[in-house]
């Protein structure tokens, strides 16, 4: 038996192109005011204290010697890397050495077997 049942589709909600608006919560607006007016606020903080630091600190021999700081790190920073591209090429040498002294004490070794005339087994 069939049952005449309708499928449970979801009942599609009126459009509302000509509804008014709902009213905006007073708590976001008070909420967004309040940011505005912090934000605002700690600007002109801000500028305030930086129109006032000339007076206090010279500006230029900040800056020159921040920048001579920075300067000097980078250098110590190239500096450091030169140091470990060094240490990476002695090891790289290091390896060569060993690798090409084992290679040849190989070669030796059968050239030595090759001539005292042992009979070699040859490939199967």
């Amino acid at each position: 038996m069939t049952s005449m049942r309708r499928p449970n589709h979801p009942v599609p909600k009126p459009r509302r192109v000509f509804q008014r608006r709902r009213r905006v919560p007073a708590g976001v607006v008070f909420r967004q005011l309040s940011a505005v007016v912090l934000m605002l606020a700690g600007s002109c903080g801000i500028i305030i204290g930086l129109q006032r630091l000339p007076e206090q600190v010279d500006v230029v021999l900040l800056v020159s010697e921040a920048v001579a700081d920075l300067i000097r790190g980078v250098q110590q920073l190239l500096e450091a890397f030169l140091g470990l591209a060094a240490v990476v090429l002695i090891a790289a040498l290091v390896i060569l050495a060993t690798v090409l002294m084992l290679g040849g004490l190989w070669r030796l070794l059968r050239l030595i077997l090759m001539l005292t005339g042992r009979p070699s087994q040859g490939r199967r």
